[in-house]
């Protein structure tokens, strides 16, 4: 609302004293076909943004434009790493709490020029207020190449085409690294892997979720391939199902991911006793940068197959060192160094 008192007032003076408006440079629009076909009108010169996608939230800072967030979602706003390499961070309001879950108050008094959202979070803000909102996916299926329109569709919002091919080319070079390393294994050869996130381990993404591509980059199988995650299931991302521990113990995977708790405290639990992950000490977890690696972001896009395929093929990559290629992504795609402290 500020703002476009600020553009009255300085046409008013102008007119006044000059004949003209002063600021009609600050004025000026444009407009563009967002991600879902929809033609929005922005202004030119871009400085107040809202990133409403916990996997979106890390693309400002891929690209370098991180200083015009001004609302952002919770998930970014409390992510650990994005707060050291982004000390403002923890001024800048997070209206969104999750998928479909916003603050429009909040929202409203952060004075956003426009929302990139998706078609939940955008339809909410579209509702409830005057915000321009530019979609920045039609359908959401997190693959490769979505994230890598999803950065080049940011990228030329904001005049950084070259910052976005930049990543793009970085993603397609690791994934071409990892499949001629592990593009000859037989399928009856490759090792079957089950991601069992949440305290029980038995939330799982099925073979219709974008980590059915993951895993099968990283030369994997989904021991999950089976389940079918469509649908709304409350309280559960999409792409993710709960199982049960009879079906894991059929499936016997070679390696678990998980996301709470240790491998030990795994090898400890009698009812996994049997699975062959356990038995052979296959148990890992699942990495977290910017954002947690089993969500569709740019950064797991490229670190989390390779991550995957090193794990469970280590011979195969005897030459590359994980925490050397996390430390020149960072370097390279956000231009920050991490320490030796914050790679592992």
């Amino acid at each position: 609302m500020k703002q476009y008192t600020l553009l009255i007032l300085c046409a008013i003076l102008g007119i006044l004293f000059l004949g003209m408006p002063v600021c009609a440079e600050e004025s000026k629009t444009r407009i563009l076909t967002d991600m879902a076909g929809n033609e929005i009108e922005i202004p030119e010169i871009i400085e107040r943004v809202a990133f409403f996608g916990g996997p979106i939230g890390q693309v400002p800072y891929i690209l370098g434009v991180q200083d015009s967030i001004v609302a952002t979602s919770i998930g970014s706003k409390n992510s650990q790493l994005l707060n050291i390499m982004d000390p403002n961070l923890k001024n800048i309001a997070s209206p969104r709490q999750t998928n479909g879950i916003i603050n429009i108050e909040e929202l409203i008094k952060s004075e956003p020029q426009f929302v990139l959202a998706g078609d939940v979070d955008g339809a909410i803000v579209e509702k409830q207020t005057t915000i321009p909102v530019v979609y920045f996916f039609e359908n959401s299926d997190g693959s490769a190449e979505q994230t890598k329109a999803e950065v080049t569709f940011i990228g030329s919002i904001y005049g950084k085409e070259d910052r976005a091919q930049k990543y793009a080319d970085y993603l397609d070079s690791t994934l071409s690294l990892v499949k001629s390393r592990i593009g000859d294994i037989p399928l009856s050869e490759q090792k079957v892997l089950f991601n069992g996130y949440d305290a029980n381990h038995l939330i799982t993404y099925g073979g219709d979720s974008y980590m059915q591509e993951r895993i099968e980059n990283a030369g994997l199988q989904n021991a999950a391939q089976e389940v079918n995650t469509s649908g709304v299931r409350p309280g559960i991302h999409a792409g993710l199902d709960e199982i049960s521990m009879e079906q894991v113990l059929k499936w016997n995977p070679d390696i678990l991911v998980i996301d709470t708790g240790s491998p030990e405290d795994v090898y400890n639990d009698p009812k996994w006793a049997s699975v062959k992950a356990v038995q052979n000490r296959q148990v890992y977890r699942l990495p977290n940068g910017v954002f947690v690696w089993n969500r569709p972001t740019a950064e797991s896009a490229v670190l989390h197959p390779l991550w995957m395929a090193k794990t469970a093929y280590p011979e195969r990559f005897n030459d590359v060192s994980m925490q050397d290629e996390v430390k020149k992504f960072y370097q390279e795609i956000f231009s920050y160094e991490l320490t030796d402290e914050q790679v592992d």
